[in-house]
């Protein structure tokens, strides 16, 4: 298992006393275990959800370009085909000096009528491999500061369609209990990886993965299993809401989960305010930076 401990048993077949000598005591392997854990950089992984236009892709990228240091990369993952316009919009320095690196991972096939789709299928397996790569990115030495995944919610989208087209189920059938879990197995693959990483991640979903909102407005209240897992593995958890007042629009990030810090869950953070009328924004990323990476920007002024 990744990041287990091997008890390091000797092979039973060969030399079984050349294999024991060079076998390491459990003891040595538990003090290596420590000694590499110490060296863990932060890694928090982020998720944050809201409705559309409450500027989750605006957040992302603000915190993770807070300074951003000349040598550091951001791998974003463009899964909505949205964020490249707010990278090149707002983000164009980072972005023209590469340090903000946009995948799109769509993949696109075409029909026998000549009709262009998106390829469900391979698409989850682009946005699943985009992760290895990064790895082996920071296997070769490139300091990658973090990584967004912007469309979390498209991701389950595509694994269900990946599902009814492998069990030929129309998307106007019910789904046998059984089958779902063909749906929430492409899912763990595409975020077992991520969740893998040594970096930060964070990810971008729709109001769908809010748990506190789907009960809110269904009498038949279910909050999917694969849904509640992937929440949990999460370190953190915003969710983020707009307000208007006048000409003024808030917007609001309140965080939900904070494993590192449990004083700081249900605080609320206005990050940007928008003026309707002269269209003018100000935004205040520190102390919500603060919060999510504090290590990083401990000292920061």
């Amino acid at each position: 298992m990744n990041g287990g401990i091997s008890l390091g048993f000797a092979n039973t077949k060969g030399d079984v006393g050349e294999s024991t000598r060079k076998a390491k005591s459990l003891k040595e392997e538990i003090k290596e275990k420590i000694f590499q854990m110490q060296q863990i950089p932060i890694n928090k992984k982020v998720l944050m959800s809201g409705e559309n236009g409450t500027a989750k892709s605006s957040l992302a990228l603000g915190i993770m370009t807070y300074n951003l240091k000349p040598d550091e990369v951001i791998i974003y993952i463009d899964v909505d085909n949205s964020g490249l316009e707010i990278v090149q919009n707002f983000y164009s320095k980072e972005y023209n000096n590469n340090q903000i690196l946009v995948y799109r991972p769509n993949q696109i096939i075409e029909r026998e009528d000549g009709v262009e789709v998106k390829d469900e299928e391979k698409t989850i397996y682009a946005i699943s491999n985009a992760a290895m790569v990064v790895q082996e990115a920071l296997d070769d030495g490139m300091n990658v500061k973090g990584v967004i995944v912007d469309g979390v919610s498209f991701v389950l989208e595509f694994c269900e369609a990946f599902m009814r087209l492998e069990e030929d189920i129309s998307v106007a059938e019910g789904v046998p209990m059984q089958k779902w879990k063909i749906r929430n197995k492409a899912f763990r693959d595409f975020s077992s990886p991520y969740m893998s990483l040594p970096v930060p991640v964070m990810f971008i979903s729709h109001a769908d993965f809010i748990p506190e909102l789907q009960e809110e407005n269904s009498d038949d209240f279910g909050f999917s299993s694969v849904k509640q897992r992937f929440i949990d593995e999460c370190s953190m958890r915003l969710i983020l809401t707009k307000t208007e007042d006048g000409d003024l629009v808030d917007y609001v990030a309140t965080i939900k989960k904070n494993r590192s810090d449990l004083t700081t869950e249900n605080m609320q953070f206005v990050f940007l305010t928008r003026n309707k009328t002269t269209n003018d924004i100000v935004s205040d990323l520190k102390d919500i930076s603060n919060v999510i990476f504090p290590q990083k920007n401990s000292g920061d002024k």
